[in-house]
């Protein structure tokens, strides 16, 4: 069975400083046509960043969509053309102060694939030494750590439901299970 869908037509209905929202119409592979609304989005990289002692580094931040303060790692959008390693590395210093002496990557997730193209890069980020935050602006977010134990724990419970922060802490902990095991 073929699954494609091909662009027939496209128009931008939405111009904003950070999403573009487009209306495309399709033709569907099976026959016919249809229509498809999507943000598009610049992607970005997250981080699970873990010190020596085994915590995480987390932070709260408000979330305005959902009106509530959300605990996740931390993470950035991608500038135009930026590489993604690029991306998290900058936003790891800025959002807890810290520099990696070993990354590692943990593939990418798309976390809504239902109405936009984000794609997000995950990585895992060991070897921390801190120095000072460098927020943006406009940015507030409350940075603390948690031993990884709980913060997955966490993850598997569904007291922390931000997906990039559950992917990448359930990908990290399989990469570090494969290292012991090794």
């Amino acid at each position: 069975m073929e699954l494609m869908e091909t662009t027939l037509a496209s128009q931008q209905v939405f111009d904003g400083r950070l999403l573009k929202v487009y209306r495309d119409e399709i033709a569907l592979s099976g026959g016919g046509t249809s229509v498809r609304e999507f943000v598009h989005h610049p992607g970005g990289a997250a981080v699970a960043a873990l010190d020596g002692e085994g915590n995480v580094y987390l932070e709260r931040q408000f979330r305005y969509p959902y009106h509530k303060v959300v605990t996740e790692i931390p993470a950035g959008k991608l500038e135009p053309g930026e590489d993604p390693f690029d991306a998290i590395r900058r936003e790891l210093k800025e959002e807890i102060g810290a520099e990696a002496g070993r990354w590692d990557p943990l593939g990418y997730i798309m976390p809504s694939v239902g109405y936009t193209d984000e794609m997000l890069y995950l990585y895992l980020a060991r070897e921390l030494t801190f120095g000072a935050r460098h927020l943006d602006q406009d940015e507030y977010l409350e940075p603390f750590k948690l031993p990884f134990a709980e913060a997955l724990a966490q993850a598997a419970d569904g007291r922390i439901n931000d997906a990039k922060t559950v992917a990448a802490l359930f990908r990290a902990d399989k990469l570090m299970r494969e290292e012991a095991d090794g």
